[in-house]
C-alpha cells in the first residue's frame, strides 16, 4: 500500500486573502436612468390613485391635515429617491477566475461571493426600461434555493452576455473534472 503524505498546516489570519478589498466595477451609469424611470412611473401611478381618493372623499377641504399629508408624501418620495441613488453608488461587482463577488447595501453593507462550482444556473434578463438603455441583469442561482443568490442589474447587454458565457464555460470545465 502506497504511503500518502498527510498535511494539515495551520492557517493564520494574516494568510487568508481578504475578498472585501478586491477592486470592483460600478454598474453602468445608464442604470440610474432605469431607476429614475421606474420611480417616475411608480410615483405617477400612486399619485393618480391618491388624487382619485382625495377627490372622491373631498379630503382637500380638510385644511391643514391635507397640506401636512401632501408635504409628507413628497418628503417620502424624496427619501426614496435619495435611498436609490445611494444604493446605486454602493453596488459593484467583479468576476474572478473562480468566483463572482457582488457588493451592495446602503444601511447594511453586503459582500456576496459565489464560487463558480456552486452555481447551478445563470439567467440573463432585460426589463422594459433596461432594454431601452441596452442594459441587462445576470442572475446566479446556487443549489438549495429557488431564489436568486446574486442579481447583478445594470450591466451593458454585451457585457452581461460575455460574463454569462465566461461563467458557463468555467462551470462546464468544473463539471467535466
Amino acid at each position: 500500500m502506497p504511503k500518502i503524505k498527510f498535511e494539515n498546516d495551520a492557517v493564520f489570519l494574516d494568510q487568508i486573502p481578504e475578498f472585501e478589498n478586491v477592486e470592483t466595477t460600478q454598474l453602468e451609469k445608464d442604470y440610474l436612468k432605469v431607476i429614475y424611470t421606474n420611480l417616475f412611473f411608480t410615483f405617477s401611478i400612486v399619485s393618480i390613485i391618491l388624487v382619485i381618493i382625495v377627490s372622491s372623499f373631498e379630503l382637500y377641504n380638510k385644511g391643514i391635515f391635507f397640506e401636512i399629508s401632501l408635504g409628507l408624501y413628497f418628503v417620502f418620495w424624496l427619501l426614496i429617491i435619495i435611498y436609490y441613488i445611494m444604493s446605486f453608488k454602493r453596488r459593484s461587482y467583479v468576476f474572478r477566475d473562480h468566483d463572482v463577488i457582488y457588493k451592495y447595501g446602503v444601511i447594511y453593507h453586503t459582500n456576496v461571493l459565489i464560487p463558480f462550482n456552486r452555481i447551478q444556473h445563470i439567467a440573463l434578463h432585460q426589463g422594459l426600461f433596461s432594454r431601452m438603455y441596452g442594459l441587462a441583469s445576470l442572475q446566479f442561482y446556487t443549489a438549495g434555493g429557488a431564489t436568486t443568490d446574486i442579481n447583478i442589474k445594470g450591466l451593458k447587454l454585451e457585457t452581461a452576455q460575455k460574463f454569462k458565457t465566461f461563467v458557463s464555460e468555467k462551470i462546464e470545465k468544473i463539471d467535466k473534472k
